[in-house]
């Protein structure tokens, strides 16, 4: 990581550790976490999220250690373009370009469908690859 560059953290509990790896379940709150009344509120978004993290120094932490989790925030950007920016602009761009080339609307809906699988297909095969770019550190 660079040292120009932000750090996000997250607050997390390991719930698992292997050598080599740990796994930390992090609780994640909407912007909605702030409001006086999100207890009672039904569409507050609360979800966990378990995040496994390569590190060499896995015996050094056990089950239920409160740890901080670090992500570079430009790769947070980065998987936020993968993962909503990129399929939106394939799915705009080719309802209109497939519209500007008088296509019938079943196939402007038909071949949008098949081109937003394909993307996500794509990015399923590279996963692996993907994985090593989206790195997560402990603090």
């Amino acid at each position: 990581m660079s040292n120009n560059s932000s750090i996000a953290t997250h607050d997390g509990v390991v719930i698992d550790i292997q050598p080599g790896k740990i796994s930390v379940e992090m609780q994640v709150v909407s912007a909605c976490a702030s409001c006086k009344a999100h207890e009672k509120c039904a569409f507050v978004d609360k979800d966990r999220k378990v995040v496994e993290i390569e590190t060499a120094e896995s015996g050094k932490y056990h089950i239920g250690d409160n740890v901080t989790v670090c992500v570079n925030e430009s790769r947070g950007l980065l998987a936020v373009l993968f993962a909503y920016l990129l399929p939106a602009l394939l799915l705009v761009g080719s309802v209109v370009l497939l519209s500007l080339l008088s296509a019938s609307e079943t196939l402007v809906a038909t071949a949008t469908i098949l081109l937003i699988a394909a993307y996500f297909l794509l990015l399923f095969l590279l996963r692996t690859k993907l994985q090593k770019k989206f790195t997560f550190s402990l603090k």
